[in-house]
């Protein structure tokens, strides 16, 4: 078995019934592809010990690497390490030194002895590396099978992900020293579909032939993401910059931060805050830009104005000018806009006002009709959108798009 492989199996009847959405086989997958191991397959298993032994027998008869998931609790449905000795056909032993260190975690929380049967979160298979929690109880291990390993880890994610980094992966350097490590980068675009970023990118696939280039839908916005060996690095950067050359002005970023984190860096490193003014995201803007740590920073107040009335009394919109024109007009979202930016001390600002969905639409105005506003003290533009979502994707994709514009404006990208 020369190839680095691997497969996760993931354990636990919630998976399998919807109770709970899963975390770890994404995470698990992107983890163990950068470190070098081509993933065949991921699986949900429930809690029973002949389905998991079955399992993880065939994942070590066809890779070089099992990663279990889950199941190493200390209640009755946790049967993965009972599952587990069975595959390898050893016997479960009693680690004595983590055997202790949970001791004194239950002493230190409440000065009492972990409850009977509370040891099994301590049993390995015999021959087994241990593999250190740091935050919880449970305890992970590696067992090697031949040329290959099963690594087992808890639950939670949160566990799970520090065990993994610094606990699993020393024991790989280890252990599978051979393995090519991967790089990638993940470039995040927004105001284009789908296919017309593959078909932008159509000429960059056929010139690096030797990358993948890879897509993902994450509403409202596409990831792409390019990956090779490391020792092609250099590669990966030329194709990057040919990517957002292709790709411009949608590509807003790179990596893990999404657009308002991007955006709110932005305002940080220019010194400005941000106003918004909201009538169908009824707020939606706003919370996406507070999601964002540190965003007392430069977040400086939102406006909720749904009715007109609301629109009148908070933001000074004429009243003759939603009569004339209809609260769902470009005269009114630069008025939002206007008003929003007069009543705070911000330097930029964004206003929105629409029809959702799914009622409310005209011949004139159908559902999906969007105006938002964006500017400053010196300029301010509005642009009519038409989506064609249900209410809740039409009311994120709006607030997205108005976040965009003031995105574009401060970083100076804005194009027509």
């Amino acid at each position: 078995m020369d190839e680095l492989t691997a497969s996760i199996l993931l354990v636990g009847d919630e998976l399998l019934v919807g109770e709970i959405e899963d975390r770890n086989g994404p995470y698990l997958a992107d983890r163990l592809t950068r470190e070098g191991l081509h993933v065949l397959s991921i699986r949900l298993l429930p809690d029973d010990v002949r389905t998991i032994a079955a399992a993880v027998t065939e994942a070590l008869q066809g890779c070089r690497l099992a990663v279990v998931c889950g199941g190493l609790g200390p209640t009755s449905d946790d049967r993965t390490s009972e599952a587990v000795g069975q595959a390898l056909k050893r016997r479960l032993i009693l680690d004595e030194a983590q055997w202790e260190r949970i001791r004194s975690l239950f002493s230190e929380l409440g000065g009492i002895e972990p409850p009977p049967g509370n040891e099994k979160q301590a049993m390995i298979p015999e021959g087994a590396d241990v593999l250190a929690n740091e935050l919880g109880t449970a305890l992970g291990y590696v067992a090697r099978q031949g040329e290959s390993a099963v690594a087992v880890l808890p639950g939670p994610p949160k566990e799970n992900r520090r065990m993994f980094d610094q606990q699993l992966l020393p024991w790989l350097d280890r252990n599978m020293p051979d393995r090519s490590r991967r790089v990638t980068q993940v470039f995040r675009v927004f105001g284009l579909p789908e296919s017309e970023v593959g078909h932008r990118l159509k000429g960059l696939e056929d010139e690096y032939g030797d990358l993948r280039v890879a897509y993902r839908f994450h509403f409202p916005e596409i990831l792409v993401k390019l990956g090779c060996d490391a020792v092609r690095e250099e590669r990966l950067r030329e194709a990057s910059a040919d990517l957002e050359r292709a790709l411009a002005p949608h590509v807003y970023g790179t990596g893990e931060e999404d657009l308002p984190c991007v955006l709110g860096r932005e305002l940080e490193r220019k010194g400005l805050r941000i106003v918004t003014a909201e009538s169908c995201t009824g707020g939606l803007a706003a919370k996406l830009l507070t999601d964002v740590p540190g965003s007392s920073a430069w977040m400086e107040r939102g406006f909720v104005v749904y009715s007109n009335r609301a629109k009148v009394q908070l933001l000074g919109v004429s009243e003759e000018m939603l009569e004339q024109h209809g609260a769902v007009s470009r005269q009114v979202a630069l008025a939002m806009l206007e008003g929003a930016l007069r009543r705070s001390e911000a330097g930029v600002g964004l206003a929105v006002t629409g029809i959702a969905g799914p009622s409310g639409g005209t011949a004139e105005r159908p559902v999906g009709t969007v105006w938002i506003a964006w500017g400053d003290a010196n300029r301010r533009e509005a642009r009519i959108h038409r989506f064609h979502w249900d209410r809740q994707y039409n009311r994120l994709v709006s607030a997205w798009a108005a976040i965009y514009r003031v995105y574009q404006l401060v970083a100076g990208e804005e194009r027509r």
